[in-house]
């Protein structure tokens, strides 16, 4: 991510707020023209990972535009964030402007004993508000390490994803491929195979969205149990855990990705993984069968598959979503594969729909129908599905109505000895 330094900072808040002709103006602390929330991080919390996500949202006046969002410090350094749809925010508040925003920024880029503000524009007039960034002391040095250690892993099992050979020989930043001359770029964060070719074929379009998720208990139990192995984490998202044994794959150059590339076309010789994830992925692939038969290849004899798929989910997501799947189109989809065993896990309990979509719902009518149509008891369940997962009509639940109605299908294979 870009940043600006004190000796550009005015004159690149005049041209990315376009108002050349405008002199900057005195900063306003927070007053009655604005709310705000900080949804992350946390107030008071130190921030361990390699990263900090940004977020939260702005409530101005009724008829006032809130523009350019940037997250700055003291000493003027500057990281742009991205406006994002907040429809709860808009329902909460129907009668003011509102605007969410998220970014992240690396720890190495945050400075001790600095303090950081959210900053933006409305009516002409510049606002800012504080924002907590306390730094974890040996975060940065140990995830560099970490960083370099697992690149080195990954070189001995790389190969060409356009030709398949694996004769890539290294020229300073630069893997080559002498059998087909494709080029890609390497660094001290990542191997990137997105070449123009690639791109291409996987239609790969550019997104200011970011996607992270935790590991769910089944992810976390194969991770320990191939600790000494390696997994595959195929369209990653930016991970809030770094763990050595495990390689982040994904199109997007998170802070956590080992390798950017795309899942039909693999960058690694076949038989190299203990265990691939492909956790909420497949459903934003145009050919997931593709991304399947390159999964399967990756796959050690032997080797275990934890992936799943939306069924009863809205449409979200990048780049699109194309694809929602019962169990049994989920086990056609590895019909290669063996013992497989597609269930309905407590993340993707048919609870998790059904409040979803009631959200969904409400979210997108004007507040007053909204407030009447909760009145008719469908506010009962709007909450997070946590809330309901000890009540008895959710641990009474048949186990067909979990699979007729089921949020999420989760499936476990091995590839055959």
């Amino acid at each position: 991510m870009k940043t600006f330094n004190t000796s550009n900072f005015k004159s690149f808040a005049k041209a990315l707020l376009g108002r050349k002709d405008l002199p900057v103006p005195s900063i306003t602390p927070p007053s009655e023209p604005f709310l705000y929330c900080i949804d992350s991080p946390q107030s008071q919390s130190a921030i361990s990972p390699a990263f900090v996500i940004v977020s939260g949202w702005i409530v101005g006046r009724e008829s006032s535009p809130i523009e350019d969002v940037i997250l700055c410090n003291e000493t003027d350094d500057v990281f742009p964030l991205t406006r994002v749809d907040r429809p709860d925010v808009q329902s909460a508040y129907p009668n003011r402007t509102g605007v969410g925003f998220q970014g992240f920024l690396l720890t190495r880029q945050l400075t001790r004993g600095t303090s950081w503000f959210i900053q933006f524009w409305m009516d002409e007039q510049l606002y800012r508000f504080p924002i907590d960034l306390f730094i974890s002391g040996e975060l940065c040095e140990n995830f560099s390490q970490q960083k370099q250690a697992k690149l080195a892993k990954i070189r001995p099992i790389l190969q060409c994803p356009v030709c398949g050979s694996d004769r890539l020989e290294e020229h300073n930043s630069v893997l080559f491929c002498p059998n087909c001359g494709s080029e890609f770029q390497i660094n001290s964060n990542h191997y990137n195979f997105l070449n123009r070719q690639l791109t291409e074929y996987g239609k790969v379009t550019s997104t200011a969205s970011i996607s992270a998720n935790d590991y769910d208990p089944i992810s976390l139990k194969l991770i320990e149990q191939f600790s000494s192995g390696l997994i595959l984490d195929n369209g990653c998202g930016l991970r809030n855990l770094y763990y050595p044994n495990v390689v982040n794959l994904d199109i997007v150059d998170y802070p956590t990705s080992d390798v950017i590339s795309i899942g039909e076309k693999l960058p690694f010789k076949s038989n190299s993984f203990d265990a691939v994830f492909s956790l909420a992925v497949l459903e934003h692939v145009k050919n997931p069968f593709e991304c399947a038969k390159e999964i399967t290849r990756v796959l050690k004899p032997g080797g275990t598959l934890y992936a799943a798929v939306p069924f009863l989910q809205p449409f979200h997501g990048y780049p699109d979503h194309y694809y929602n799947m019962t169990s049994s189109g989920l086990k056609n989809l590895f019909s290669e594969l063996e013992d497989l065993k597609c269930t309905v896990e407590l993340p993707g309990l048919p609870i998790a729909a059904l409040t979803w979509f009631l959200n969904s719902y409400v979210q997108g009518l004007p507040q007053p129908i909204a407030e009447s149509f909760k009145e008719m008891k469908i506010g009962d369940f709007l909450a997070h599905p946590n809330n309901y997962m000890d009540r008895d009509f959710v641990t009474f639940l048949h186990p067909k109505t979990n699979e007729e109605l089921a949020s999420c299908n989760y499936l476990i294979a091995k590839k055959a000895l």
